[in-house]
């Protein structure tokens, strides 16, 4: 018999296992370091179901390599045989990768199944969804939430408002956004950073998706908004959401809203609200750089928002085109807002009438989605991240939030189901 050790990282400490094999004249014709342990290559190391998640799971998209390093050897009395934290991330990077390509073969699977390209592309006939119309609330009980309001305007202006009403029973709520994170540099360099290279710091984009159908909830992550959309068809074909309303909540940036219109022009059942928080931020921000003092930009203001929570954005636009001359200090400014508005015209609601109705008028989940699932971990000061660092940890941090992180690691896939 012949000795050979066999590396094992676990939730207890770093062991190295004596293997056998068994040799006669023909060869080898046993050997327990390949026919009864998994074949690790020179200087890996096996890791435990335990050591992924306390590491992984419960440390890694948590905390910082280092700290997470440091607690685990710690708690193992292994501070100087235990595991480097450059060994930790190169294992949380593979991890989440191997996460990543698994939900990329899910997704084009699904998608191929349902005549779409690997892109996302919908290369069917359009004629199968036809029957999927818009699921919209009553006129009737429009008519009532608008008639409870209290305010100066008629019922009838109040609904001339294009922008339909889901019925949240038939609906699924769809908030989308994007966030950035510091990229690292390719290389080091020493000493402080040129005034130039600060300005011109680059990032790592990754989009966030949060879907809600009544109680039950799942969220995505991937590289960039195209990528996070195919995601997104295939949970909705897996969860067999077809004939539902996708409403989509957005922060109204253009890239965002053309990819979503394109991504979904095969479906007729479809709509995107404009994030109240947003419309006013966007308010605030451009009438601040166009009128000429704080007591101008308030009196616009105290007009221009009322009428845009009630819908009336034709009246909010001819208000802004009136004001005048001498009270604009920057002209592009009031220019682009009114573009602004014009471009978001369809995605602006009535949010007074869609509050009565106790509808969603904002992104905000969206937005703590994408606190929880990156800017908590990876926004803290001096951080910086590659693309596939960035993601891999993202990816994790979805697992974890969905409740899949346990059905990955013992079984290596994803139910990929709304869950409560």
């Amino acid at each position: 018999m012949i000795k050979d050790g066999y590396k094992v990282d676990g939730e207890v400490g770093r062991f190295y296992f004596n293997t056998h094999r068994l040799v006669d004249k023909s060869g080898i014709t046993y050997n327990t370091a390949t026919d009864f342990f998994p074949v690790l290559k020179a200087k890996e190391w096996y890791r435990t179901f335990g050591f992924k998640e306390i590491a992984i799971i419960m440390g890694d998209v948590v905390s910082s390599y280092r700290s997470t390093t440091k607690l685990i050897n710690r708690v193992r009395y292994q501070q100087l045989q235990g595991t480097p934290y450059r060994t930790l991330q190169s294992n949380t990077e593979k991890e989440g990768a191997e996460l990543i390509d698994y939900l990329d073969k899910k997704t084009t699977r699904i998608l191929k199944r349902h005549r779409f390209s690997e892109d996302g592309t919908y290369k069917g006939d359009t004629e199968v969804f036809s029957s999927a119309g818009a699921v919209v609330l009553s006129e009737k009980r429009i008519k009532e939430a608008a008639g409870r309001l209290d305010t100066q305007y008629s019922v009838e202006e109040l609904l001339s408002n294009p922008v339909a009403f889901e019925d949240s029973s038939k609906s699924v709520n769809i908030a989308i956004d994007d966030v950035n994170v510091k990229r690292q540099s390719e290389t080091r360099r020493k000493g402080p950073r040129p005034v130039e290279a600060i300005n011109k710091r680059k990032y790592v984009h990754n989009t966030v998706i949060r879907i809600d159908k009544e109680q039950k909830r799942y969220s995505l992550v991937g590289a960039g908004i195209k990528e996070a959309i195919r995601y997104l068809i295939a949970l909705l074909f897996s969860n067999s959401l077809l004939g539902y309303r996708f409403q989509f909540f957005t922060d109204g940036h253009k890239v965002l809203n053309d990819t979503i219109g394109s991504c979904f022009s095969w479906y007729p059942n479809w709509g995107i609200i404009l994030d109240w928080f947003h419309l006013v931020k966007k308010c605030k921000e451009l009438l601040s750089l166009a009128m000429k003092g704080r007591i101008e930009r308030n009196e616009i203001l105290r007009e221009v928002m009322p009428l845009l929570w009630h819908g009336l954005t034709d009246r909010a636009i001819g208000l802004l085109n009136g004001i005048e001359t001498e009270k604009v200090k920057n002209d592009e400014k009031l220019s682009k807002l009114i573009s602004y508005l014009e471009r978001n015209k369809e995605m602006i609601p009535c949010y007074a009438v869609r509050k009565g109705l106790g509808l969603r008028n904002s992104s905000a989940i969206g937005e703590k989605m994408n606190d929880l699932i990156v800017s908590s971990r990876q926004k803290h000061n001096g951080m910086s991240w590659s693309k596939i660092g960035s993601l891999t940890i993202a990816a994790l941090t979805t697992a974890k939030l969905n409740g899949e992180s346990q059905v990955w690691l013992e079984k290596r896939k994803l139910r990929f189901k709304l869950a409560a």
